[in-house]
């Protein structure tokens, strides 16, 4: 008795498209709204007055990036050992090394502007406490190194927020016009998936903004 396999079956799943699994969704989106608040407490804190107000202000914007930081090592735990399933878009070599590099790039700095916040606030010697949580001082104040942390993290914050928008407008490209799947990859959605379209004709090839 010989057996056989239907050979559609086996290539079904190259055949769909790209999408990351659900808890990558969630942290992916958790992250962007979280960087959303911590940017505008940063810049709200300033056009309000009294001090206790600017204080819970700054803690919460603090909170903000702890909380970026612990999702950014779940993420990245998460891309080791829940790979996203489906196929990729076709790319260029030239756009999928940019992509590459971006991605790291934003991973880089997700971990080192809150590392470098809360090193700014150990130099001003100040703690971070929020519903019973306390992450310790890393060093004794030092208001000379507290200046040269606040710019470096300034610095790091603005580059971060360049990378990111940059991000956000390759996925809408990809969307918008090439009409890849890429921005729908991370949807929470989990509808059953579509067979893969290939990008509309006319358009160049290039590298997948893949949701960080």
């Amino acid at each position: 008795m010989q057996l056989t396999t239907d050979p559609n079956a086996r290539a079904a799943p190259s055949d769909t498209p790209l999408r990351w699994p659900l808890p990558s969704a969630l942290i992916h989106w958790g992250t962007v709204g979280l960087l959303v608040i911590g940017v505008a407490v940063a810049y709200g804190r300033e056009a309000v007055d009294g001090r206790g107000l600017r204080d819970g202000l700054l803690n919460v914007h603090r909170w903000a990036g702890v909380l970026v930081w612990a999702a950014c090592w779940m993420r990245l735990a998460l891309r080791l050992f829940k790979r996203p399933r489906g196929r990729r878009p076709a790319t260029g070599r030239f756009m999928t090394w940019a992509a590459t590099a971006t991605h790291v790039a934003l991973y880089g700095l997700l971990l080192a502007v809150p590392l470098l916040g809360w090193a700014l606030s150990s130099a001003r010697g100040q703690s971070l406490e929020a519903l019973g949580w306390h992450l310790p001082v890393l060093f004794d104040r030092d208001p000379d190194l507290a200046d040269e942390l606040a710019a470096a993290h300034s610095v790091a914050a603005l580059t971060l927020l360049g990378l990111a928008s940059l991000h956000a407008l390759a996925a809408l490209w990809h969307h918008f016009i090439r009409g890849d799947g890429v921005l729908a990859s991370m949807a929470f959605a989990r509808a059953k998936p579509r067979a893969f379209s290939t990008p509309r004709p006319g358009l160049p090839s290039s590298s997948p903004a893949e949701p960080t």
